[in-house]
C-alpha cells in the first residue's frame, strides 16, 4: 500500500481538528488501513477518507476516555 492516504488523512485531518497528531495514531491508522487494503481497498482517495473517519473515531475514543 501506498503511504499517501496515511499521511493524507493526518494532515487533512490536523487541519480540520485543529489539533497536532495524536500518539500513536500514525500506527494505528496504518494499521487500519493496512487491512482494508488487503481486504481489496485500492482507491487511494477512499482509503484517505476511510483514515479521515478513523481519526475522528480515535479522537472521539480519546475525549471520552479522559
Amino acid at each position: 500500500m501506498n503511504i499517501l492516504p496515511i499521511d493524507r488523512a493526518l494532515r487533512i485531518y490536523g487541519v480540520l481538528a485543529d489539533r497536532g497528531e495524536t500518539k500513536g495514531a500514525r500506527e494505528l491508522l496504518s494499521r487500519h488501513l493496512m487491512k482494508l487494503y488487503t481486504a481489496g481497498e485500492r482507491d487511494q482517495h477512499r482509503l484517505t477518507v476511510h483514515g479521515l473517519s478513523y481519526l475522528q473515531d480515535l479522537d472521539r475514543r480519546i475525549d471520552y476516555s479522559d
